[in-house]
C-alpha cells in the first residue's frame, strides 16, 4: 500500500524556510513557489513568506546584491542576462538597476575581454567575418551589451564586420 505524504501545516513550513533563508538568500517568488509545491494554498504561502519578509529572513535587496554579485562575479554574467533572471523572479526594477550600476565598469570591461579572447582561440571559422559573428553572437548570449562588445571584438580582439 503506498504511503500518502503528509501536507506540512504552515507553521511547520515557516520553520523550514526561516532555517534555510537563515543561511542563503532566496527570492520571495521563490518560496512561495516551494510552499505552494509542498501543499500550502496560495492564501497561506503568502503569508508565510509575508512573515519571513516581515523578520528579516528574506530581503529583496539583500537577494538582489547577492544574486548580483554572484552571477558576474562565478558566472560571467553580462548586466542584460542578470536583469532579465532578476525581472523573472518578479524582483523591483529600481533595485535591480541600483545594484547592476554598483558593478565596476573596468572589471565588467575585463571580464568580457577575457571571455571573448578565451571564446576566441576556441572558434573554428571560415572568415574573420564569421568569427566575427560568433563572438557577438556568443557575447550577447551571456547578457553583454551589443555595442560594447562590438566595440570590443574590433579594439581588443582585432576584428571587424567589414572583413
Amino acid at each position: 500500500m503506498p504511503k500518502i505524504a503528509k501536507v506540512p501545516t504552515e507553521a511547520e513550513l515557516y520553520q523550514r524556510y526561516a532555517a534555510r533563508c537563515s543561511t542563503a538568500e532566496y527570492a520571495p517568488a521563490d518560496i512561495l513557489q516551494k510552499a505552494m509545491r509542498a501543499g500550502l494554498d496560495r492564501e497561506a504561502a503568502e503569508r508565510v513568506v509575508d512573515r519571513l519578509i516581515d523578520e528579516n529572513f528574506i530581503n529583496e535587496e539583500r537577494y538582489i546584491r547577492a544574486f548580483v554579485h554572484d552571477k558576474f562575479a562565478f558566472n560571467h554574467w553580462g548586466k542584460t542576462k542578470i536583469e532579465f533572471a532578476l525581472r523573472q523572479k518578479r524582483l523591483s526594477g529600481p533595485a535591480i538597476r541600483n545594484e547592476l550600476e554598483n558593478i565596476d565598469e573596468q572589471q565588467y570591461h575585463d571580464t568580457l575581454v577575457d571571455l571573448l579572447k578565451s571564446k576566441n582561440r576556441q572558434l573554428a571559422a571560415a572568415t574573420n567575418f564569421e568569427r566575427f559573428k560568433k563572438l557577438l553572437a556568443f557575447a550577447v548570449s551571456r547578457g553583454f551589451e551589443t555595442s560594447l562588445a562590438y566595440r570590443i571584438i574590433e579594439q581588443e580582439i582585432g576584428l571587424s564586420e567589414d572583413e
